[in-house]
């Protein structure tokens, strides 16, 4: 029976030589991309994975003597467009480990088998972060199994933060715009954002916070109101206007951001776990705390990664056997870098560090799922150039916001 989703809300390959590993084969992708064996099911697995994975199948096949495992290895900057081919041509492994913002395409193709049967009492749905089952779920099945997920939170230096007077970290916006404000002082800017480099990371800042002010995902697409548009333009592009944020914003992508943050130019900033793990191994001032939102903990957009197991795929229930040993907490733990999906692998006291729990309590009660329309992806450089206008001052805050609107009507529906 399908796992209906429960809320209407949403978020080169290996070398060409054989290599054998703890009892797990490694193939080129272009080569060899099906297990041909009637007891042999191939699963590809991305770079950073692989050597944990191969841990992990050792010990899946001594639990399960009459399957073999075939690791293919994958790249980040290929996998999608391999695993589209391979679910194009028919020519499939039998796992997938993938993004979850590309299992919705895959999903309206039927090009997905229906993994609903393994969500039990040992893999309740209630024990992944919020909406991550049901944003690889529709009406007729679900149809992937997320194990990795990603968040961000707020980023702070305490000795800045001691040295302006100020207790503890922000919980509210009104807290936020107030402690940058006094922590803007000489060459120290109370906050940064990530103008360069990649729009959507921009316009991921600017959605988490209209997310926080009224706006919606519904199936998969924004739905912004005039409010959440407004006040999220002026806590981002408002700060850099009015000098709270840093001037050079403009010349800053995420690693530039966390650079002046280790040289205690930036005091707090909107970041992700592997910022705060940098700064723990260089031994620099860091803290990390919830997202702020309007009158309390914000919301964040999770993004993260999951097993999928190809309709074409002939070894279905060996793969299947497969992911519901990956599905576990302990295993889920193991492979992941950032956070899993499951809300009890958490638990595990790599993930509660000091410094890595408000992460981890940010995408267990704080956060949904971006958003994963292709139509949203088109409208993120529009919007980035709109924060940006802001921020320059060529725009005012309703010129923008009206702009945006226009644009999100036309392109969304809305």
């Amino acid at each position: 029976m399908a796992i209906r989703p429960r809320t209407g809300v949403f978020i080169g390959i290996g070398a060409i030589v054989v290599l054998a590993v703890a009892g797990t084969v490694v193939y080129n992708v272009a080569q060899q991309s099906t297990a041909s064996d009637a007891n042999t099911i191939s699963w590809w697995v991305p770079d950073w994975d692989y050597d944990v994975a191969s841990d992990l199948v050792e010990q899946f096949e001594s639990d399960n003597p009459d399957i073999d495992v075939e690791l293919v290895k994958t790249t980040g900057d290929t996998v999608a467009n391999k695993v589209s081919v391979a679910l194009d041509s028919g020519n499939v492994p039998d796992v997938i480990t993938e993004s979850i913002a590309r299992v919705k395409t895959y999903m309206d193709k039927g090009q997905l088998a229906d993994l609903s049967d393994l969500y039990d009492e040992n893999m309740p749905v209630d024990d992944f972060a919020p909406g991550s089952v049901d944003v690889v779920s529709d009406d007729d099945g679900t149809y992937a199994v997320p194990y990795r997920w990603a968040t961000n939170a707020l980023i702070y230096n305490p000795e800045l933060f001691e040295k302006a007077g100020i207790s503890g970290p922000p919980t509210t916006w009104a807290e936020f715009v107030d402690d940058a404000k006094k922590l803007t002082t000489g060459d120290v800017a109370g906050t940064a954002w990530p103008t360069q480099g990649d729009p959507s990371d921009l316009t991921l800042r600017f959605l988490d916070f209209a997310l926080a002010d009224g706006a919606t995902i519904e199936n998969g697409s924004p739905r912004l109101t005039d409010q959440s548009v407004s006040d999220s333009l002026d806590l981002i592009g408002g700060a850099i206007r009015d000098g709270w944020a840093t001037k050079s914003s403009f010349e800053l992508d995420n690693t530039g951001i966390r650079e002046l943050f280790l040289q205690g130019r930036v005091a707090m900033y909107l970041g992700g776990v592997f910022d705060v793990d940098t700064a723990v191994e260089q031994g620099a001032p860091v803290a990390s705390a919830l997202m702020p939102g309007p009158d309390g903990p914000g919301v964040a957009q999770g993004v993260g990664w999951g097993y999928l197991v190809p309709k074409a795929s002939t070894h279905q229930d060996a793969a299947k056997k497969l992911v519901s040993f990956l599905g576990s907490p302990e295993n889920m733990a193991a492979l992941t870098l950032t956070f899993p999906a499951r809300v009890s692998a958490s638990e595990d006291p790599k993930f509660q560090t000091p410094e890595r729990k408000p992460f981890a309590e940010q995408l267990a009660s704080h956060s949904l799922p971006a958003p994963n329309d292709p139509k949203w992806t088109s409208m993120i450089q529009f919007v980035h150039d709109q924060i940006e206008a802001v921020g320059l001052g060529s725009s005012t805050t309703e010129q923008a916001r009206d702009a945006i609107m226009q644009q999100a009507t036309t392109t969304l529906g809305e």
